[in-house]
């Protein structure tokens, strides 16, 4: 069972066994075992029959039942300096470094009030708005795993630890950027639900440290018995694929959007936020019936009807107080009393929303909010799907669509140029150069950072007129519903070309961008 505090899962014996199967192959002088718990690895470790084992714990019991089958050192991994201060008998030869670190972040260390976390320090070099909405946040695991190569880099130690499959990419993309010495890296997925208990996508990640080596792409095997690797992820360009083969074929479109993505808006609070209208009548969730201030309530559309291609938002309603970041909302009483009584009413749950980005901001206040909430056409596409569906989607009557923080969209002035960008998302081009970023097994697959990437000009060369024009169609009139003639169907997507700027081949003058942009479609 896992104890909350220090976020540890024991290894159970026989995942421990396979583990040391995989990485067991040769001679090992020395196995060290990090934060060993019970020492489940140490005495799976034993029958490769090491010159040495030692094992580190914190805990008084773990480390007693430990021993067991090796020496256990009894302190902190945050204190201890592993290259030096642990107590070999011959501290040379080849080392083995295999276990199963804490699964767990620091934040939830800090929410459970734990002791049991590094000193605080910024290891990504991350300020400001990432710090606050949590892009600072790691993995207990992450930090151990840098300390581990950190520390004992000289050497050259293989260190193979179950973690989080995020963890693995974010400590391979820490390694690229900083020079750190890996020589070899494979990854093995597990099954959390099976072994552990929960619902996380986990693997065994194996690195070589190797002094002067510079790779950082791994192999990627999709379960401990697999004999031949699926595909090779890494850092390519500087930049973390999840295909490196696959990215070599649209690696030219792996650049900076030309267009400016946003997350949907974030409130933490939808018993609240979010409700429920039959067409006649607004009501919450539980069934209370409402009247509050058109001006103020909005058609919503969530994650799940974006992918699901749901684009009329005719049954789900969001509160939106504010109409960008810097509204005090002083006045929201006098503006829309109705929905100022309601959100009073409601003081306790929103007052009670725990993101500190909540802090010495306005009551009632909401994030992810600006003009472009209020455009009148949108292309949006869920971040937690495992596949890129991208829907153009129209206003209700008059009144815009919003979406809540799971959707990420570009805001358009026509249903046209919707159309358009909703053609380029969704052509086999910018498909398959999504295929090769995106790490379908994360919890958020699809991010802005990941969008950001997208260079959509470079898409738009690269993929013929006619999936261009077939695929406008098709979002003109089955996801907004308006019929068009053929003949029009990439005049929004013109119209969106002429204004960027493809910086290599295309002249940077609006008025010649706009010549070849035509020529190049054949306008």
């Amino acid at each position: 069972m896992p104890n909350n505090e220090l976020g540890d899962f024991q290894t159970p014996p026989p995942l421990a066994q396979q583990v040391v199967r995989i990485v067991g192959a040769g001679t090992w002088d020395r196995v060290f075992e990090p934060t060993c718990g019970e020492g489940s690895f140490l005495q799976a470790s034993m029958a490769l029959q090491p010159r040495e084992m030692l094992g580190l714990e914190l805990q008084t019991a773990y480390a007693e039942r430990a021993r067991a089958f090796a020496p256990v050192v009894q302190d902190d991994i945050f204190d201890i300096d592993i290259g030096n201060d642990l107590p070999w008998k011959d501290p040379t030869g080849s080392l083995l470094v295999v276990g199963n670190p804490p699964w767990v972040t620091n934040s939830q260390l800090g929410q459970l009030g734990s002791m049991n976390v590094p000193a605080k320090q910024n290891i990504r070099q991350l300020r400001g708005i990432d710090a606050m909405t949590g892009s600072s946040n790691f993995d207990i695991a992450e930090y151990i795993w840098l300390k581990l190569i950190a520390d004992l880099h000289k050497q050259e130690p293989t260190i193979a630890l179950l973690c989080k499959t995020i963890v693995a990419r974010n400590v391979l993309t820490y390694a690229a950027q900083h020079k750190l010495p890996v020589g070899d890296a494979a990854l093995y997925m597990i099954d959390a639900k099976e072994w552990f208990g929960v619902s996380v996508d986990a693997c065994l990640f194996v690195v070589t440290v190797q002094q002067g080596a510079e790779n950082y792409t791994c192999r990627w095997y999709p379960s401990l018995s697999s004999s031949i690797e699926e595909r090779t992820i890494g850092v390519v360009d500087g930049r973390m694929v999840s295909d490196a083969v696959a990215y070599e074929d649209t690696r030219c479109i792996d650049g900076v959007s030309p267009v400016v993505w946003r997350q949907g808006i974030k409130h933490d609070a939808s018993g609240v936020m979010e409700l429920l209208f039959d067409g006649h009548t607004l009501k919450t969730k539980v069934g209370v019936v409402l009247n509050l201030e058109s001006t103020h309530v909005y058609p919503m559309l969530k994650c799940t009807d974006v992918f699901r291609g749901r684009t009329v938002a005719d049954g789900k309603r969001m509160i939106v107080p504010q109409r960008s970041l810097q509204d005090d909302l002083s006045d929201l009483a006098d503006r829309a009393p109705a929905v100022w009584e309601y959100l009073s009413l409601h003081g306790p749950a929103m007052d009670g929303r725990k993101s500190s980005i909540y802090r010495n901001r306005p009551r009632f206040c909401i994030f992810g909010v600006g003009e472009y909430s209020f455009a009148p056409f949108k292309v949006a596409v869920s971040g937690l799907h495992k596949e890129a569906r991208f829907r153009a989607v129209g206003p209700v009557g008059d009144t815009p669509v919003v979406f809540d923080d799971t959707c990420y969209f570009i805001p358009a002035e026509t249903a046209l140029q919707a159309a358009g960008l909703s053609a380029l998302l969704n052509s086999t081009t910018c498909q398959r150069a999504i295929e090769s970023l995106a790490f379908w097994d994360a919890k958020r697959p699809i991010t802005k950072k990941l969008l950001q990437r997208i260079d959509l000009a470079a898409v738009a060369r690269m993929t013929s007129r006619t999936e261009l024009k077939a695929l406008a169609k098709e979002a003109m009139e089955l996801q907004l519903h308006v019929p068009i003639p053929e003949a029009d169907v990439l005049m929004g997507l013109g119209e969106i070309l002429a204004d960027w700027d493809a910086r290599s081949s295309i002249p940077t003058s609006a008025p010649e961008r706009a010549r070849a942009h035509q020529e190049a479609f054949a306008f």
